[in-house]
Order: structure tokens, then sequence, then C-alpha cells
């Protein structure tokens, strides 16, 4: 499939584009439980995202969250360190979908076919490959800092620039020990990257 010209074929129609998304989040993210957005009005009184625990506690912690207090944990949140080795993942919403409803779908889908992720890298960065199945990489990926285009702090950037056509990158933070927040974006020629999913990468 050509994800290049199905993007563009469905542009502007946010709809199509959600279909065509559960075959790029899938081998990027894995699966968590959906999360209810916060209805208009409750933005202020939306509760912290708070992280205390590592590895699988603290993806589940960050799973519990919702979109508001996800990004404001997301915007206070370092770069942190390079990840280096195997990481587990988790889908936590499909921000482009529009229905928190279509989450577990796609987290069906991605825990599935997606295993993780294995970086290759220095303190700087260097590279990384997707692992769908029990052992084969796929989907190479560019990693290294970055601003990140909502507040132009540092970052940790991941872009996949010969298998997905370039359109797809991940932005990740880390928020405790080995646990990064993330956010997938999909930028079409021309147009401002917009925001297709959230995400958590842990040991």
């Amino acid at each position: 499939m050509n994800i290049t010209r199905v993007i563009r074929s469905a542009r502007r129609r946010r709809s199509v584009v959600a279909l065509a998304l559960g075959s790029v989040v899938a081998l990027s993210l894995s699966a968590a439980p959906a999360q209810a957005e916060a209805r208009p009005g409750e933005a202020v009184a939306a509760r912290p995202c708070v992280v205390r625990g590592d590895g699988e506690r603290a993806a589940e912690e960050l799973g519990r969250c919702g979109r508001v207090a996800f990004d404001g944990l997301f915007r206070q949140a370092p770069a942190g360190r390079m990840p280096h080795g195997p990481m587990r993942g988790r889908l936590l919403r499909c921000t482009a979908c529009g229905q928190p409803a279509v989450d577990p779908v796609l987290g069906l889908l991605a825990g599935a076919v997606w295993h993780g992720k294995v970086f290759h890298t220095d303190e700087r960065g260097g590279h990384l490959f997707q692992v769908v199945g029990p052992e084969l990489r796929v989907i190479r990926g560019e990693v290294g800092y970055a601003g990140y285009p909502d507040d132009g702090r540092a970052a940790i950037r991941i872009v996949h620039p010969r298998d997905m056509g370039g359109l797809v990158t991940d932005w990740i933070r880390e928020v405790r020990p080995g646990a990064y927040a993330g956010v997938t974006t999909l930028t079409e020629e021309g147009h401002q990257p917009w925001r297709v999913a959230d995400f958590v990468l842990y040991r």
C-alpha cells in the first residue's frame, strides 16, 4: 500500500484519514484502554497527570491520564535521556480519529501486530526499528533531538524517511526513568503537521 497516495487522497477529510491511519498506528504503537476526552469547560478542572511508578506501572498511570492532563505533563517534561535497546509501548488514544470509542479497535489491532521498538543510539541519537511479531524488525527510523513544533522545547524526534515517505514523526519526552510520553504527528507536503496519536514507551 502506498501510504503517501492514501493520505493525499484523503486530505481535509479526517474520517477517511482516520481509517488509513489504522495501519500506520498499528506498526508504531501498542494497546491500552481508551481514555475519555475532556468535555468543554472541564479543562481547568482536569486532574494533573502524575507518574510515580516505573516500567509497566508508569505506562498504566499514563494510560489513566486524559488528553488535557497528558498534554500538561508532556509540556513540562524534559526531553530526557536518549533511549537505547528494546522498549515496549502502548497506544493511549487516537487523537486523529475524533471519537474515543475508536481507541479500543486501534488498540487491539496494534497489540496484535506491533511488539515494540529497538533503539540503536548513543547520547546524541541514531536509529531504531519497529518489531513486528516475535522477531521481525521493520520500518527503520532516524532518532535525534529537535524542537517539538507546538512549544519549541527539546524533545526526542523519530522520523521514518525511507519506509513511511517522511510523513510520520514520533516525539517523545522522558517522564520517569525509562518511561517516555509520546505524540505522533503526520505531515502532508505543503501543510502543517497535525497530531495523530498519543502513546507511551517504557522498559
